[in-house]
């Protein structure tokens, strides 16, 4: 599998990733290197796991990131770590998807790359989650893993919510049965942690 990543790409991904490390670990330095395999596995293999889906079906598609979710996140974040709070803001860009024929949309098809994104999570949230469970770990290896199960299975449920133009918009209008599934696996799995 080729990525085939741009260099605007590669920034805007290196910047939405660091941003969101900033976020998750609530700006706290010592939370950092927990948070950063979470994030990595959350957001990068969501992301790509689009596009890779798009550009198997023939579209264009490339990350780009959201200056305004950037900021909202950065400024959101502080504000939560001063008042104590725990909502996490984390819309900071998204796989853009062209089409040779503008203006047409084949629902499956979106559904299905949209789709893609959450259920990568849902697979490395489970992934981190059994390892937890079944794993006799501690230390900084729990802590990563616990962080990279509760961010990815948190993303899969967020992106999944039917509002767009989150994921899960896209997934219901497609087809609702699996929109169904995938957000109650979602939701399950993540209320565990």
């Amino acid at each position: 599998m080729v990525l085939d990543l741009r260099k605007q790409e590669l920034e805007d991904l290196a910047i939405s990733f660091t941003v969101l490390i900033l976020v998750f670990s609530r700006f706290e330095l010592r939370l950092i290197p927990y948070v950063i395999l979470g994030i990595f596995t959350a957001f990068v293999f969501h992301e790509v796991a689009h596009r890779q889906v798009a550009r198997k079906y023939g579209y264009y598609a490339i990350y780009r990131r959201w200056d305004t979710g950037i900021i909202l996140a950065l400024l959101l974040g502080i504000l939560n770590k001063l008042l104590g709070l725990r909502f996490i803001f984390a819309a900071v860009g998204a796989v853009q998807v062209y089409s040779l024929y503008a203006g047409w949309e084949d629902r499956e098809i979106y559904g299905k790359i949209s789709l893609a994104g959450p259920a990568t999570n849902i697979l490395v949230g489970t992934f981190a989650l059994i390892l937890l469970i079944l794993g006799k770990f501690s230390g900084i290896l729990w802590a990563s893993l616990y962080y990279t199960a509760f961010i990815n299975l948190w993303l899969a449920f967020f992106n999944l919510l039917p509002i767009p133009p989150l994921d899960g918009y896209k997934v219901l209008r497609w087809n609702p049965g699996y929109w169904g599934v995938a957000i109650g696996i979602a939701f399950l799995l993540q209320s565990i942690l």
